[in-house]
């Protein structure tokens, strides 16, 4: 006969099988889901564990939870995700956009666009030293309820972030020493030159008198190369971090200084896409003007120039694989991995550019267009999509790109792939949740099955039928459960409130950009550039500086709220793993 301890091992295990087995075959945590709808009508709670037995586990929904919190504690997988919604709080005490983090898997963590070396992960926390990075810090996740019993829930931010410090020690520090870094899920907003790459050849300047003249075009290459003008300019330097390009007039003719963002909502002539806003000296003992642009209206293949780097095949079986990089050089030059593309052709009416199989590594065939409706992922900008055909004898697949370089280290990931996997484990765990509630007797409002079924119809997006679920590396629950020493079991029902960013960042922020927008709105006299930029600061700059550092501002108090009301916290409950 087992011993009581010997049983509940056992009982953990079913539970972090379970667990295991909904993340790859998330069929199983819809029908659980549904099981969950039949106990809360019914008022038996217990045919839960009778569903769970039929199904070959002996465990509970709450040791179900205890093992999501054992997963959470020990695999860096479950917080899988683009935290692309960041904020460094500088040592003056102001915030500043802060360098994305992207959790990959269990073994790649991307920060800044850059693979993290020698990292560690444990108890919630991600830590990692300046040995063989530019960076070190240590971060702590957490997430804000995605359901709970409350019949009226803050409408604000559910889901994972983090909160800790950074030590930054490029050029683009923010300041010196360990400072507060805090995210959360969302989209990026500080990237690499190359996702800025294009023609702005729409660009115009405010003169001293506020008439406004055609600008210099702006034409961002690669992340190396920009030019102004038809003029390269050298010893340009750029910070992530603000989206910030500055070069001065020691090696060249000219001195500037501006900062890419993006406009998402149309202006008054329909333009979406990026943009830059800044100022621009044109000689030596001129003073600094105003300068902004937005991409060329497409005319010819150089209006499409950028490094096209995050790019997708679909393969025959309706999978996705990382396609090479394009990068549109000139109105004579494409590259293709970084070589040279021989035969092209580029139809300027209908921006359709092929080139042959024959003296190239791969043939194809691909449309230029721009996306004006923010993706998924927030994107907006130009763009392609088509087929190529990688073998002599092979069958042209889907083909698609965005521009941004390739992620470093490894390879790095596909975002597609990554979106699915946080897609399909943030449905899973929140029926998991969730079900738990109606087993200890709470009934679950009618506001959070909506939020269940809208995240289950994002899942069977991201992956029709509920098939193929999360890689099994990433659905590992961590290791075995002490049954003496489990995780603590989620009972809370509390709803934490956001809280709003310091009034002095967001007022100084707001201030300026409307001053300045206001002047240039009262003085226009010329052209459309300028409409379009002057949105785009209204808008964009207002969204991103404000709104994002509130974001993040929230973040950082959402995790210290949720340590001091979460049975999961450790200062809570101090015996508990």
């Amino acid at each position: 006969m087992m011993s009581d301890n010997t049983a509940s091992q056992d009982s953990f295990a079913d539970a972090q099988r379970f667990l295991q087995d909904c993340l790859t075959s998330p069929t199983l945590a819809s029908d659980y889901q549904s099981q969950g709808q039949t106990a809360q009508s019914s008022g038996d709670p217990q045919s839960l564990v009778t569903f769970l037995q039929k199904q070959g586990y002996d465990t509970t929904p709450t040791e179900i939870v205890q093992a999501q919190e054992q997963q959470k504690d020990y695999q860096l997988a479950y917080w899988i995700g683009t935290y692309g919604t960041t904020s460094v709080k500088k040592s003056d005490g102001t915030f500043v956009l802060g360098p994305p983090l992207v959790v990959v898997s269990n073994t790649s963590v991307l920060i800044n666009n850059v693979a993290i070396a020698n990292f560690s992960f444990t108890k919630k926390t991600l830590t990692w030293t300046n040995d063989g990075n530019d960076t070190s810090g240590s971060i702590t996740f957490g997430e804000v309820p995605a359901v709970t019993t409350d019949a009226n829930p803050s409408s604000g931010y559910t889901g994972k972030l983090f909160s800790g410090t950074l030590t930054q020690t490029d050029a683009c520090a923010p300041g010196s020493g360990a400072l507060t870094y805090s995210g959360q899920i969302g989209p990026i907003v500080s990237f690499p030159l190359e996702n800025w790459s294009g023609n702005y050849g729409s660009a115009s300047l405010k003169q001293p008198d506020g008439t406004y003249v055609i600008g210099p075009a702006l034409i961002v290459q690669d992340g190396t190369t920009v030019i102004l003008d038809q003029t390269p300019i050298k010893n340009a330097t750029y910070c992530p971090i603000g989206n910030k390009l500055s070069w001065g007039l020691d090696s060249n003719t000219t001195a500037g200084s501006v900062s890419f963002s993006k406009i998402t909502t149309p202006t008054a002539s329909g333009y979406v896409g990026p943009t830059f806003f800044g100022t621009l000296q044109t000689n030596q003992s001129g003073p600094a003007l105003q300068y902004s642009g937005t991409l060329s209206t497409p005319k010819k293949l150089s209006d499409w120039i950028g490094v096209y780097g995050q790019t997708t095949i679909t393969n025959a079986d309706k999978t996705y694989a990382a396609g090479p990089p394009i990068s549109a050089i000139s109105d004579t030059q494409v590259t293709l991995s970084g070589v040279n593309l021989t035969g092209i052709n580029f139809d300027a009416n209908t921006n359709v550019l092929t080139w042959p199989f024959s003296g190239n590594s791969a043939g194809g065939s691909i449309t230029f267009t721009r996306i004006t409706t923010p993706t998924s992922t927030g994107y907006v900008g130009n763009s392609f999509y088509g087929t190529i055909q990688q073998t002599s004898d092979g069958a042209s697949l889907s083909f698609s790109g965005i521009l941004g370089n390739p992620y470093s280290g490894g390879g790095g990931y596909q975002e597609t792939t990554l979106q699915k996997v946080f897609t399909i484990a943030g449905y899973v765990m929140t029926v998991l949740g969730a079900i738990q509630f109606i087993y200890i007797g709470f009934k679950i409002a009618s506001w959070a099955w909506t939020k269940i079924t809208a995240s289950r119809a994002a899942a069977e997006d991201a992956d029709p039928g509920l098939a193929d679920g999360v890689p099994q590396a990433e659905a590992d629950p961590g290791p075995a459960i002490d049954p003496d020493n489990p995780p603590p079991e989620n009972t809370t029902t509390d709803t934490t409130t956001e809280t709003q960013a310091e009034p002095v960042t967001t007022t100084d922020t707001t201030t300026d950009v409307t001053t300045e927008v206001t002047t240039e709105v009262t003085t226009e006299t010329t052209t459309e550039v300028t409409t379009e930029t002057t949105t785009e600061v209204t808008t964009e700059v207002t969204t991103e500086v404000v709104e994002v550092v509130e974001a993040v501002v929230i973040a950082d108090d959402e995790l210290e709220k949720n340590d001091n009301n979460n049975p999961f916290s450790d200062e809570k409950d101090p015996d508990k793993i």
